[in-house]
């Protein structure tokens, strides 16, 4: 009996160790800094040239929106609602760069691939705090 408990806790602890960890968009650090630029054109009047806030809201630092979103969830309102006043008014690649710089400023670390839709749209892990 002992012994088919140890086997179902192994089991349920192997199973439970197995899940896959929400998918890490990478982006380069190239993509960042374009994005960053296409921020300041793009966002810095409503949200801050340092991202903490000023007609919209902050999206860093300790009053920042965005450490509890999803990397996905924070794109897909990105590109749905920003820029306020042209929602969906933005290139595709601009959003994409945008976005890496928000996860660079959230501290998520740079990769070697580019960032790209399909990575954004699988990611659920959260911005994080910065």
């Amino acid at each position: 009996m002992p012994a088919t408990l140890l086997s179902l806790a192994f089991a349920v602890g192997a199973t439970t160790s197995l899940r896959a960890a929400p998918h890490a968009a990478t982006y380069t650090v190239a993509q960042a800094w374009q994005g960053r630029l296409d921020y300041y054109r793009s966002c810095a009047e409503c949200h801050g040239g340092s991202l903490e806030g000023v007609f919209g809201p902050a999206l860093a630092g300790k009053n920042g929106n965005l450490q509890y979103q999803s990397v996905s969830g924070v794109y897909a309102y990105m590109t749905a609602h920003m820029p306020h006043g042209n929602p969906e008014g933005l290139p595709e690649p601009e959003y994409v760069a945008i976005m890496a710089f928000l996860m660079q400023s959230h501290g998520i670390p740079p990769g070697r691939s580019e960032l790209n839709e399909a990575e954004i749209d699988a990611d659920q892990s959260l911005m994080g705090p910065k």
